[in-house]
């Protein structure tokens, strides 16, 4: 068995211990929290006709996208670390004895 950093074992149980947040169900329900409410405002914006209620959807859609590219940029490290899990997993596969 593979010797895992502290920060590796941390990772190894926080994604065994969140496995139902995996289907597709939940990054839909996930994105929309984020976009909905941008478009909820622009549409109003467009029903009452008003372009600073248009403006503020705008600006939250921006906000929006701004907090997605942070979160993904944010999560590159952790993607780092299962690599390093896997890879150190896939060594002590290989350097393992085959039983015949």
């Amino acid at each position: 068995m593979p010797e895992f950093t502290a920060e590796e074992r941390g990772y190894i149980f926080a994604v065994a211990a969140d496995g139902h947040q995996d289907s597709g169900f939940y990054r839909t329900l996930s994105g929309a929290a984020y976009f909905f409410p941008s478009v909820v405002i622009g549409c109003y914006g467009l029903w009452d006709g008003s372009f600073k209620i248009l403006g503020i959807g705008f600006l939250t859609l921006i906000v929006s996208m701004a907090w997605g590219f942070y979160t993904e940029w944010r999560s590159a490290h952790h993607e780092r670390t299962g690599r390093a899990i896997l890879a150190k997993l896939r060594q002590a596969i290989e350097d393992r004895p085959v039983v015949d």
